[in-house]
């Protein structure tokens, strides 16, 4: 299998991946065309109506006369617009307004928790998280973003309860297993197979996910993962950028694993490259690779 995704995963320096997007294909061709890797085609329309929205939003804010629980529901939601456009600092404004005027809200504690951790103030989106579950016992999510905390801190026992929890909220989406999975190779590396192959047993094929998970078991090569890929994204562009962005993730995870930093470089800016801001593995790109880059350039002792 590992020659097949060398074969794939040509490398090319870190430095020049902007280059990779002057081979954006259509959906009928996934991950690689001609020799090039792929990202999806990026079309600024796609993006119309969360700006429509924000500026119908921002007109309200700016002239209506409104309770503050309005107000705050507002921020709140222009701020989960800029999020998905990737405007993180536009988004967090607005979370820290709303929360200002509504002090209890739950889900922006735990927005704000996340842009906490992706800064690497952990102890700060701990204790977000932690709030989130004092207003909210049952928020979801917040067991996936809590768990990421511990687990880039290297706290990988409480990372496995929350994940765990997560896990079990739904046992058919194979995103909560792959974290599970990559937090048992640091915390149970001898069951982590194992355990993978079994959850894999009860997951919906309704996610691309699960072709992921069938990759790192050794069921698909990288070939017949290209296939289910193109099958999967059909004809849509924002089903592809989402598809490409999830694979190279977790292409790159492994790479990570594997000690390869360079390819895990290169695969992570290409998850980057397909802008799909709010999805987690975007984020983790993103932090993955300001953590190498930091970790490359301070002085060895």
């Amino acid at each position: 299998m590992q020659p097949q995704l060398l074969n794939f995963l040509k490398f090319i320096p870190h430095c020049l991946f902007v280059a990779f997007l002057s081979g954006c294909v259509n959906s009928s061709q996934v991950f690689v065309a001609n020799n090039k890797m792929v990202v999806a085609e990026q079309n600024p329309n796609l993006h119309f109506d969360q700006e429509v929205m924000i500026a119908r939003i921002s007109q309200v804010l700016l002239v209506g006369k409104m309770k503050g629980e309005e107000r705050a529901a507002l921020h709140f939601e222009r701020g989960v617009l800029y999020d998905s456009l990737g405007l993180w600092a536009l988004a967090r404004y607005d979370f820290v307004q709303a929360l200002a005027l509504q002090p209890k809200m739950a889900a922006v504690y735990n927005y704000l928790g996340l842009y906490l951790l992706l800064d690497e103030d952990y102890e700060g989106g701990l204790e977000a998280f932690n709030t989130v579950f004092e207003l909210d016992a049952d928020y979801e999510y917040t067991y996936l973003n809590r768990g990421l905390d511990f687990y880039y801190v290297g706290r990988y026992n409480l990372a496995q309860q929350d994940f765990l929890k997560f896990y079990q909220a739904n046992k058919s989406d194979p995103y909560r297993v792959l974290w599970l999975y990559l937090n048992e190779l640091k915390f149970e590396p001898d069951q982590a197979a194992q355990n993978l192959a079994q959850r894999a047993q009860g997951l919906s094929k309704d996610y691309w996910g699960n072709y992921i998970i069938q990759y790192y078991l050794g069921n698909l090569s990288v070939a017949e993962l290209q296939q289910k890929a193109q099958e999967f994204a059909g004809q849509s562009p924002v089903q592809l950028a989402e598809i490409l962005t999830e694979t190279y993730f977790y292409l790159a995870k492994q790479k990570l694993n594997m000690g390869q930093i360079d390819e895990a470089k290169t695969l992570f800016n290409l998850a980057i490259a397909n802008q799909v801001y709010n999805f987690v593995e975007y984020r983790f790109a993103v932090f993955e690779l300001a953590k190498l880059d930091k970790t490359q350039t301070e002085p060895n002792d």
